[in-house]
């Protein structure tokens, strides 16, 4: 039988990929990979967007409760290392003084925290974090009643609003209150709502205590007597922002989108 020897070598090649098949493969993969990468990267964003947002929507509640009882609001002075620290009245170093005759209401205190918030710059700033408290429990194995052992595996959090000394939340401040996460930094100014208001009391004539023709405008201040004070409420802004431990002269400046925008109205 005669073989044909054309027949035989097409028979035996195997077909395979040239380089420019090769090579538009591998480049659709990449563009695949790409894709698939940025896709994963938005996501992650928009989750840490939404928990940020949850923390702050929980942290608009403890602000509405610390600034109906600001008795509440802790202060943080600068370099403590002490767990204890006094909160806004019992200090003078908040200007202005909050509660000069000691028997101030709580809304005369966040009134004069708040008289001079007009602007971004007169702003107040506080913050919201959660904090662990520690209970300290007496160990058996401690014979002097100073020694105390830390239960750390059954102690409870809790939401607390602080003034920081110059507006600077340290990492120490971090450590010596036990915060859980990372805290959040909350601007307060006084609200647009105030816009055409008779805010001010006359202080003298025949008209004493009854409200001044005067109408409140952006950026004027309130009287620093909260019993100048003619209305019956204090509408506030209080803006979100995520505190990245960043000096107050820089980020006081620094233009950046509020995670959460509240209006939150202080009564009498």
């Amino acid at each position: 039988m005669k073989i044909n020897p054309t027949h035989s070598l097409r028979t035996s090649r195997r077909p395979g990929f040239s380089l420019i098949e090769v090579t538009l493969a591998i480049g659709v993969v990449g563009i695949a990979i790409l894709s698939l990468v940025g896709i994963l990267g938005s996501t992650f964003q928009q989750v840490d967007d939404i928990m940020q947002t949850n923390r702050a929507l929980a942290g608009v509640t403890r602000l509405i409760g610390a600034l109906d009882k600001p008795r509440t609001i802790a202060y943080l002075p600068t370099g403590s290392t002490a767990q204890n620290t006094k909160y806004i009245n019992q200090t003078g170093t908040v200007t202005p003084a909050l509660d000069p005759s000691s028997d101030a209401t709580d809304f005369d205190l966040a009134y004069r925290l708040l008289a001079n918030a007009a602007t971004s710059a007169t702003a107040v700033w506080v913050y919201v974090y959660d904090r662990k408290l520690v209970a300290s429990v007496k160990d058996a194995s401690y014979k002097s009643s100073s020694e105390l052992n830390y239960n750390l595996n059954a102690n409870p959090s809790v939401m607390e609003v602080a003034i920081a000394a110059s507006d600077n939340f340290t990492p120490d401040m971090l450590t010596t209150r036990n915060v859980v996460g990372t805290p959040m930094r909350v601007r307060l100014t006084l609200s647009r709502l105030l816009i055409g208001q008779r805010y001010a009391l006359v202080t003298s004539g025949v008209n004493a205590g009854e409200p001044s023709s005067t109408q409140w405008t952006v950026g004027t201040a309130l009287p620093s007597d909260p019993k100048q004070y003619a209305l019956a409420y204090l509408p506030i802004v209080a803006e979100f922002f995520p505190h990245d431990f960043s000096d107050s002269t820089v980020f006081k400046v620094r233009e950046e989108n509020p995670i959460l925008v509240q209006n939150i109205v202080i009564s009498r």
